[in-house]
């Protein structure tokens, strides 16, 4: 009688309660990704005490045994299990075991539960867009002054999530929205399409406004790969044609972007220091040291400078003294000399008198180029990007240099794999590791600065030796590998935006990065696209 009555309870449970608390803790997840550490702990929490009231573990032991794709994801944490084998550093081990443990989590507990609906997988898909259209509200209040929080640049405005991962939440977002786009275009319900594009059009332009250069290099590549990937099943010639025009206009866009900056940083502007005048207006004598290569906006920064004039004529101008500190913490007078050289000023009185309210307002909050003042952002960023390449050739200095500090990153990985290239350095030792190499390479990067791989496939690699990493990258691949035609748009337009992002990143190696990872990728794996209760 009591056996029966037990049953009752939790099949009554598993109709009215189950479903629906599995689902409410997808959807806070969902919402806790861009916007609370909390809610993604919490609802993890929840998802577990689901599966375990809900009960059916005959189902889901069956579910386990038999569904080859959960063996596959499970894998990846059992590689990092096996690993501690040649460990040192155990605390940091499990540390980084802590970290993985969503790998383990999600496949475990969706894997083995009911299937979800394609209704109701969009449904999360829907409120993870808006918890990221919010997070990009807030933010913006943050960059505009609407909401007061101390910031020095557009990263921390990203006040939930590090800037790189919410870039990628952006992304990924613009394309769920593309597709509900799409959906309603098809269902003709025009007032949905209106809106979902005014939707998918402003995370398009905060995609910008973050400037996450690693998400627009992913974006150019996505919108080539989704066009080559979906082309054969666009059935419109009118919209085969406008593709086709689109996807040119894009590269060419882009390519004109980058020829652009490098031109105008290179070739436009041809100083012959044998020309060079030897002293100012005033008599004083100008320094011009043209062994040096070193730019700005094409301009040669160390000639026709006169340090006196410098100092007697910048305290007319600003409130902080000559040899102060701009708002980044940099000499002063160095970032007026770049300033003035990008507006191809003479580093004199006169160069000085020239600057504007604005350009002296620039130089006090440490932007070294007048470049920094144009509101096309992605000029700006690639032109970023050109100095610090420019500078790192000629100096072999990286520090402070996001892209110039990824090659020293990738070198001392490079060094480490090639010393433990069968088994790597185990779960632990990576950051030991990484120290060793920098310490042995006689790297030029500050200790603040020494950081890991920032490519996850390397770090993998350097980690668990040649045949760790080619389990883990089959782990990684085989479900897509199997299920990239069967789940459609979701599941491969989401990897391919994590799979290239670990190029540039360690995806995997924090806790919202892996969150976001195995979340999506298990919910579109195991969801039902043919059921659309």
């Amino acid at each position: 009688m009591q056996s029966e009555l037990n049953s009752k309870i939790r099949n009554l449970y598993h109709t009215i309660v189950g479903k629906n608390l599995m689902i409410f803790s997808l959807m806070l997840l969902s919402i806790g990704l861009p916007l609370s550490k909390f809610l993604v702990g919490f609802s993890q929490f929840l998802l577990l005490l689901n599966w375990l009231l809900e009960g059916g573990f005959a189902y889901k032991w069956d579910q386990l045994k038999t569904n080859k794709i959960i063996w596959a994801f499970l894998l990846l944490p059992f590689i990092h299990v096996v690993w501690f084998i040649n460990t040192t550093d155990f605390a940091y081990g499990l540390h980084d075991f802590k970290i993985k443990l969503p790998l383990l989590v999600f496949p475990l507990l969706v894997g083995t539960s009911k299937p979800l609906s394609k209704k109701s997988l969009e449904l999360i898909l829907l409120i993870f867009v808006l918890a990221v259209f919010t997070a990009s509200l807030i933010t913006l209040s943050i960059i505009t002054g609407i909401y007061d929080y101390p910031h020095t640049n557009i990263r921390e405005a990203s006040i939930f999530i590090s800037h790189i991962r919410f870039g990628l939440m952006v992304l990924f977002s613009t394309a769920i929205v593309g597709y509900f786009v799409y959906q309603n275009y098809l269902a003709q319900k025009t007032k949905r399409v209106v809106g979902f594009f005014l939707l998918g059009f402003w995370l398009f332009i905060f995609l910008i406004i973050l400037q996450s250069l690693t998400s627009w290099v992913i974006l150019f590549f996505l919108v080539i790969f989704l066009f080559f990937f979906y082309y054969k099943q666009i059935k419109w010639h009118y919209l085969r044609l406008a593709s086709w025009v689109g996807l040119f206009l894009i590269i060419v866009g882009t390519f004109a972007l980058v020829g652009a900056v490098y031109y105008n940083f290179y070739f436009t502007r041809n100083t012959k220091f044998s020309e060079l005048p030897s002293h100012t207006p005033r008599g004083n004598l100008y320094l011009n040291d043209t062994l040096s290569r070193t730019k700005e906006n094409g301009h040669y920064v160390k000639v026709l400078i006169s340090y006196k004039e410098l100092a007697e004529t910048w305290p007319k101008v600003s409130q902080i003294p000559f040899n102060g500190k701009d708002a980044k913490g940099y000499p002063i007078w160095t970032t007026m000399v770049r300033y003035l050289a990008s507006k191809g000023l003479p580093k004199d009185r006169d160069g000085v008198l020239a600057l504007n309210k604005e350009d002296v307002k620039m130089i006090e909050n440490g932007n070294a180029s007048c470049v920094y003042k144009m509101k096309f952002v992605p000029y700006v960023k690639v032109y970023e990007m050109v100095w610090e390449l420019d500078r790192y050739t000629k100096s072999g200095d990286a520090n402070n240099k996001s892209v110039a500090q990824r090659i020293e990153y990738w070198k001392a990985a490079a060094f480490i794999i090639k010393n433990n290239f069968w088994v790597g350095v185990g779960t632990g030792d990576v950051k030991q590791a990484f120290g060793d190499a920098y310490h042995q390479l006689n790297s030029k990067l500050k200790t603040e600065n020494r950081l890991r791989a920032h490519n996850q496939f390397i770090t993998l690699f350097l980690t668990f030796g040649i045949i760790g990493f080619l389990l883990a990258l089959f782990s990684m691949f085989y479900p897509a590998y199997l299920l990239s035609q069967k789940q459609g748009f979701f599941l491969v337009s989401f990897l391919f935006i994590l799979f290239v992002s670990m190029i540039n990143e360690d995806t995997l190696e924090t806790q919202a990065g892996v969150t976001f990872y195995i979340f999506f990728y298990s919910l579109f794996t195991f969801a039902n696209f043919q059921n659309h209760d």
